[in-house]
């Protein structure tokens, strides 16, 4: 128990006559009620024993009552022992962080900080700031309790000489940045404890995306960082207090965090630094032992907007959302596409992996550089946003994933079937081959035509599982991943890696039914685009949904029509093509977007919510028709397809409109036997269900690659199969079409 009290510095006591006291400080203040309080505050005065409180009080109050209340108030941190020898502001700051004063400053003259600096900065402001706290300064690395390292980038190289020296000496060190508009400062690095430089350096990489196009094509590119002395000596001071508190034991500080200030607006926040489990200086080495990718049952628990989830969006929201940071997150930014109005939700976020940076034409594409999130409600398209930025993040190729190399041949010779040709999923034709420098002069973003796989060729493989014939199965490592190379000694580009079939979920079923859907739409939308096929409209009013009928007013009154299409194919299950144009001019600007479901109701809200993202490439609000990008292929789709001359997206008018009731429950509330259903279908028609887990440990959300190969992609992809057959077997063609004969649009998206 505290010998002589006085409450802590940083508390005001404030005497309420016949009713009790009030402590008060900067954070709030605590009541504390009734006469006993109001009795015992006077005499805590850091002269005054606990003894001498009571005795004080004997003949007013109880002295076991006086002793309860102190011991209440020491367990309750209001109290402390009195330090007379210390300026009470300098107690109180030590009391504010839950610290013992004495001991505290005790610390600090026991140890040593050394001071280092990179990139030419002058560490005098910093020295000086550490004087001012009395914190004695070595240059010694093996005396210093704390090393803190000032630098003008995060990224320079001499940094990880730092680095190295003080994880080998298990020593703390400490970062600062106190240059440019935004100071930095953190984060603190404990060995064992945190994500260390290295995982830093992974984060702020992939944030300097343009950056590091422009080095790559110029040589080294330092930015300009503004400064004045006065915000210098600032961040200074405010890392040596920090240092402090690091030294005397605080706990809420700068620990595995950076804060960052923007001295133009004085805004301030705090980026955590996750550690990442798999990095090669702090984590494990990842796993290469190829596992089952086992299902369990997962009850749906929300079905209401984007598809069905086993928690709501403001819980994937809450679970992922310290994954974004300008700094230290996997998305640097989360952002809400202006202009659309209030009932349509579009949300960017981060870079799209899937989106090369080859060229600076690259970085008109706007929002397709960006990963894009959609919805009925603004939630859903921020979890949607987020949820497609970390799927897109663990599809990029690192040297993490499991990599088995071999030609086909020598593949095929060890393990038979299991090894599939690459070109059963792309299902290039003969003819793109042998035309694909013609093909790839046209610089198209998405169409892209690669080498003829060679068999011979030495190239890596990754095993997949398969969910048809429970074993594993290969396929090459640059198809599964974005910007894979072929293999260690194999620069060509022999196969399209994409984001079909990838997707993000909050459990890995979740994410296998998601990326199943989007190949079976994707594949539905093949059939029909190349194919120019007249198809059914939807009834959208008989659904019922208030969404889609404020969705229609709201195009509406932008001077657009708004329809639907139905394009489900033999795999039967419920995929749309949503649609808008102008009513007036000459260019209609038409918008399209794709859905895919058991239930048909969320397939077709999926496809209305897509179309919404295309709304911000058209900014016709019906006079000025201008357009905010400037993709060629997107644009010429903009400005030159009208219903007339592309007949096939408009309503089959010989056919009746589908409805509601038109479409059977297909779904059964547990995401496993829905996964059964989906396996099912394209089993019956002779295909299987192939899943990769792309989950990355440093993210936790699971992601996967699911693969159907014969399931067309909606890009340009002409080999013989389901584009020809499939509309011939269903009644839609009397016989198949030339290759020649196709679209000669491809889907630009």
């Amino acid at each position: 128990m505290i010998r002589v009290p006085s409450f802590k510095a940083h508390l005001k006591p404030v005497i309420i006559p016949d009713e009790g006291v009030l402590l008060l400080s900067e954070d709030g203040a605590t009541a504390l009620y009734g006469k006993l309080y109001e009795r015992v505050a006077p005499l805590i005065d850091g002269m005054h024993s606990d003894d001498d409180i009571a005795c004080a009080l004997s003949g007013k109050m109880d002295a076991a009552r006086v002793y309860y209340a102190l011991l209440l108030l020491e367990k309750n941190g209001q109290i402390a022992e009195s330090v007379p020898a210390m300026e009470a502001e300098r107690v109180g700051f030590w009391h504010g962080l839950g610290l013992d004063p004495e001991a505290a400053e005790a610390t600090l003259r026991a140890s040593r900080v050394r001071v280092l600096a990179a990139g030419g900065m002058n560490p005098e402001p910093l020295l000086a700031a550490l004087t001012d706290l009395n914190i004695a300064i070595t240059t010694n690395q093996n005396k210093s309790t704390l090393d803190l390292v000032v630098t003008d980038d995060y990224l320079r190289n001499e940094l990880q000489d730092i680095a190295v020296a003080a994880r080998a000496a298990g020593r703390r060190w400490m970062l600062l940045r106190p240059v440019g508009f935004e100071i930095w400062i953190g984060p603190l690095f404990v060995p064992e404890a945190t994500g260390c430089l290295a995982c830093l350096w992974h984060k702020l990489t992939r944030h300097r995306l343009i950056q590091r196009f422009a080095s790559a094509r110029c040589g080294k590119v330092e930015l300009p960082l503004p400064r004045l002395p006065g915000s210098v000596r600032a961040a200074c001071e405010l890392a040596a207090i920090e240092a402090a508190k690091a030294i005397a034991g605080a706990t809420d500080g700068l620990t595995g965090r950076i804060l960052s200030i923007d001295t133009r607006t004085w805004s301030s926040r705090t980026h955590d630094l996750v550690r990442n489990p798999s990095c090669p200086i702090c984590g494990n080495p990842p796993s290469h032992e190829a596992v089952p990718v086992e299902l369990v049952s997962g009850k749906v628990a929300f079905a209401q907007d984007g598809g069905h989830r086993t928690i709501p969006p403001e819980a994937t929201l809450r679970k992922y959302e310290h994954l974004i940071s300008p700094i230290t997150g996997i998305i640097n930014t989360l952002w809400s596409v202006p202009g659309m109005g209030d009932i349509i939700h579009v949300y960017g976020a981060g870079h799209n992996a899937a989106v090369r940076l080859d060229r600076m034409e690259d970085l008109k594409v706007g929002l397709r550089n960006s990963s894009a999130g959609k919805g009925a409600s603004e939630t859903q398209a921020k979890a949607s946003a987020i949820s497609e930025a970390l799927e897109r993040y663990c599809g990029e190729a690192d040297g993490s994933e499991i990599r088995i190399p071999g030609s086909f041949r020598e593949m095929r010779i060890k393990w038979g079937e299991a090894v599939i040709h690459p070109n059963t999923v792309m299902c290039y034709s003969d003819t793109q081959y042998a035309k694909r420098a013609i093909l790839n002069a046209r610089k198209s973003k998405f169409n892209k035509v690669p080498e003829p796989f060679d068999n011979e060729v030495c190239v890596d493989w990754t095993p997949v599982w398969s969910l048809t014939e429970e074993r594993q199965k290969y396929l090459p490592t640059q198809l599964l991943y974005f910007r894979a190379k072929a293999g260690k000694d194999c620069d060509t580009f022999y196969c399209m890696g994409c984001s079909n079939g990838n997707a993000a979920g909050n459990t890995r079923e979740e994410a296998v039914i998601q990326g199943f859907f989007e190949l079976v739409e994707r594949d539905a939308t093949a059939l029909w685009w190349y194919n120019r096929l007249p198809r059914p409209g939807v009834d959208i009013d008989s659904f019922g949904e208030t969404w889609f009928m404020d969705l229609a007013a709201h195009y509406d009154s932008l001077g657009r029509d708004l329809w639907a299409l139905d394009i489900t194919t033999d795999l039967g299950i419920p995929a749309f093509a949503a649609f808008s144009a102008l009513r007036q001019g000459a260019e209609e600007h038409i918008l399209f977007g794709l859905g895919c479901h058991l239930d048909a109701r969320i397939a077709l809200q999926r496809a209305l919510a897509e179309m919404n993202q295309m709304l911000w490439l058209s900014q016709a609000g019906g006079e000025s028709g201008k357009t905010v990008i400037e993709d060629a292929e997107v644009l010429s789709w903009l400005k030159t397809a009208t219903r007339a001359n592309q007949p096939y997206i408009v309503p089959d008018a010989r056919a009746a409109r589908r409805t509601r009731a038109d479409y059977q429950k297909l779904y059964s509330g547990d995401l496993l036997i829905d996964i059964l259903e989906c396996r099912r279908r394209v089993e019956k028609r002779g295909m299987e269900v192939l899943v990769l887990d792309q989950t990355r440990p440093d993210i936790g959300m699971p992601v996967v690659k699911v693969i159907v190969p014969g399931l067309r992609h909606f890009w340009a992809r002409y080999a013989p199969g389901r584009l020809y057959n499939v509309p011939v077997a269903m009644g839609w063609l009397d016989k198949p079409l030339m290759e020649e004969e196709l679209n000669p649009i491809p889907v630009f998206f």
